[in-house]
Formats: structure tokens, C-alpha cells, sequence
């Protein structure tokens, strides 16, 4: 098992005031150490972040060497909108998209298409591919989207986005090698060929991430609940427990010939920095840990 074949790939989102940003680019420049394949800058539920995206893919493109992701949704926007954001991003060098249907802005509401817009990724995918010679990411669910009834039917529609013309796939998170492997094989199985990178999301708030897995159809198995739960009242303990559960996913997947992982840091760069190097350098103790990351912060 190499590590110096490990790739990482690392998501953020748009910083909403002046002191984010700040905070992202101090979070950035920490995670670039690792010389990522590309970063991701995501979307607003319901588009309501279109503007923030746009702008910020741009300037990362241009302060950086590191390539750039934008993401674009369907929702609440026409096929020119979508489309006049991905060629404005072309004509600045960025080519690469993540293409997602999106969900709205009100939590349990059904999605429904704009009715100048694109039906669903695979549509815009579609779109996209005569726009210009694009790179297209999409999404995959090993817990299936909670939309989908079922499982057949949520790789039936992961294959229409690869049959129109998707690149690559990156995971919903999950926390079992298994719960991968067996998404993996059911792709395979549906004649999916392309590459499919591992979302790994570390969790430096346990409350939070529980709350969020709930939303996404992730399942948090009870041991993890469980590490929590015996380490909650010692933050420096917690902050090692989640970085060994990421890490140690991390390997089990490695072991399976898994090579690249795309990271979601939630614009937090602590505990992805240090899984990384772990996995990078090897296990070593909770103060060697906390070592790692201070040389990255002077």
C-alpha cells in the first residue's frame, strides 16, 4: 500500500463576510501543502448563492495554482443562467464542473425544475457538453438519495449522467469501507466504468454532523456514536478520535486500491490537515498530532 500515491481533492464553500475569507485563504494555503488534483467551490441550496460562486471560483482560479471545480445546480435557474456561468468560467481557464440537480431551499419540499431550466443533472450535462470541452464531476450516493425510491433506481440515474457525458464521480460521505464497496459494485454491475472518488467528510463536531447525515441519507454507525459519546468532555482526545476514524477510513479504502479522496472541510482545514499528513507520514500520538498542526499555523 503506497502512500505516495494518496490524491486528495478538497471542497469549500463561497465565505459569506470579509473575516471568512480571510479564514479561508489562511485554510487554504494550509491545505495546499498537499498539492490537491483540484478544489471545489459549492453552490447555495436553491441557487441562492449563484452570484458568491461565481465570483469566488473565479478569484481562487486566479490567486492560486491549484485547479478549480465550480459547482452549478438546476435549481432556480434557466438553462441560459446555468450556461453563460460555465462559458464565462471557460474564457478564465476553468474547466472542470460539478454538475448537480441540486436540492431547494426549504428543507422537505419537493424539487421541481425551473421551467427555462435544465430537468436534472444528466439534462444539464447534456447542455454543458455543447457549451464547451468541459471536465464534468458528479455526484454518487452509496446510501442512494434520499430522493430516489430505491436503489436500482438511483444508479439507473447515476448511469443517465455517465451516458451523457460525466468524467468522474465523488461520493455523498459515508463512514464503512463496506458501504462504499458495495455502491461501487452496484455501479460496476451497471456498466459504470468511469472513475469514483470517496467523499470524506472528518468530524469535528459530532451533534453536527449526526444532524447532517440525517438530511443526506447517511447512515453514523453506533461505535462512532460511541466514541463520541467517551471522549466529548476532552477536546483534545475528540479531535484525535476524529482524525483516526478519517484516517482509518482512509486505509480501508486505500486496501482496496482507492487512491484519490475528495475531502469536505466545511471551510475548516484542522482535522483534514491533519488526517492527511497522518496518512501521508503514519500513525503517530495525539502530541505529535497537535505538533503537525501547529507548524502549519505560524
Amino acid at each position: 500500500m503506497s502512500k505516495n500515491k494518496l490524491k486528495f481533492s478538497f471542497e469549500f464553500f463561497p465565505p459569506k463576510n470579509k473575516d471568512a475569507e480571510e479564514s479561508f485563504w489562511k485554510n487554504f494555503k494550509k491545505l495546499e501543502i498537499f498539492n490537491p488534483n483540484f478544489v471545489s467551490v459549492t453552490f447555495g441550496a436553491g441557487g441562492g448563492e449563484k452570484d458568491k460562486t461565481d465570483a469566488f471560483v473565479r478569484k481562487v482560479n486566479e490567486k492560486t495554482r491549484t485547479l478549480v471545480a465550480g459547482h452549478l445546480t438546476c435549481v432556480g435557474m434557466t438553462r441560459d443562467e446555468i450556461n453563460n456561468i460555465a462559458e464565462g468560467w471557460l474564457n478564465v481557464g476553468v474547466n472542470k464542473i460539478v454538475a448537480l440537480r441540486g436540492d431547494t431551499r426549504v428543507p422537505g419540499k419537493k424539487y421541481q425544475p425551473h421551467p427555462n431550466g435544465y430537468i436534472n443533472a444528466a439534462d444539464m450535462i447534456r447542455g454543458l457538453k455543447q457549451v464547451g470541452n468541459f471536465e464534468i464531476i458528479v455526484a454518487g450516493y452509496p446510501e442512494k438519495h434520499p430522493d430516489s425510491p430505491n436503489f436500482e433506481a438511483d444508479i439507473k440515474n447515476l448511469k443517465q449522467k455517465v451516458d451523457e457525458g460525466a468524467d468522474k464521480i465523488i461520493t455523498q460521505f459515508f463512514f464503512e469501507k463496506d458501504v462504499f464497496l458495495r455502491f461501487r459494485d452496484r455501479a460496476l454491475s451497471a456498466g459504470i466504468k468511469i472513475p469514483i472518488i470517496p467523499g470524506i467528510i472528518p468530524i469535528d463536531d459530532y451533534e453536527r454532523i449526526n444532524k447532517f447525515s440525517k438530511n443526506c441519507g447517511t447512515t453514523v454507525p453506533l461505535w462512532i456514536k460511541k466514541e463520541f459519546e467517551s471522549c466529548k468532555h476532552i477536546p483534545e482526545y475528540y479531535n484525535f478520535v476524529s482524525t483516526k476514524i478519517t484516517s482509518d477510513l482512509v486505509n480501508d479504502l486505500q486496501s482496496e486500491d482507492i487512491q484519490e479522496f475528495h475531502f469536505y472541510t466545511l471551510n475548516k482545514c484542522r482535522l483534514s490537515l491533519i488526517a492527511c499528513t497522518r496518512l501521508l507520514q503514519g500513525d503517530y500520538s495525539l502530541k505529535e498530532m497537535e505538533e503537525v498542526y501547529a507548524s502549519q499555523i505560524k
